[in-house]
């Protein structure tokens, strides 16, 4: 996934360069330059300037479609969730997670509710979940 995202990262910032290629080719002709010519290289501009930003918002959609399915995941969690401290540490990050995509952070939120509260309560209910070893009856 971080080699596939860097590529892309990488023909975006390439193709994003095609305009100044474009323009740097114009500057050094010697000859008269056409309308043809300035045509063409204004329509080679113009290509890689759209291919740079469609690569680069195609990486943000991945990256934005990513976060939102985690908030879903993180939310159903919210509601689930049994091993709460208190109903009002659960009520406040319902409210939270859910007002959360109204402002355009829900991605922080989900993030910030499974590194404060769920690997925190999961970690306290996989200790008291196991029961404790006995040691075996002493063989007579």
């Amino acid at each position: 996934m971080k080699k596939t995202l860097l590529r892309a990262a990488g023909a975006g910032s390439l193709l994003a360069l095609i305009p100044f290629a474009a323009h740097a080719a114009d500057d050094f002709t010697t000859t008269s330059t056409t309308d043809a010519a300035t045509t063409a290289a204004g329509g080679t501009a113009a290509a890689g300037l759209v291919g740079g930003i469609l690569i680069f918002w195609l990486i943000f959609l991945v990256i934005g479609l990513g976060l939102f399915i985690f908030w879903i995941i993180m939310l159903i969690d919210a509601f689930k969730r049994t091993n709460w401290q208190d109903d009002n540490q659960k009520n406040l990050w319902l409210i939270m997670l859910i007002v959360s995509i109204f402002v355009g952070l829900s991605g922080l939120a989900a993030i910030l509710y499974y590194f404060i509260v769920k690997r925190a309560l999961d970690s306290k209910a996989t200790v008291s979940d196991t029961p404790p070893t006995q040691a075996p009856p002493a063989a007579q």
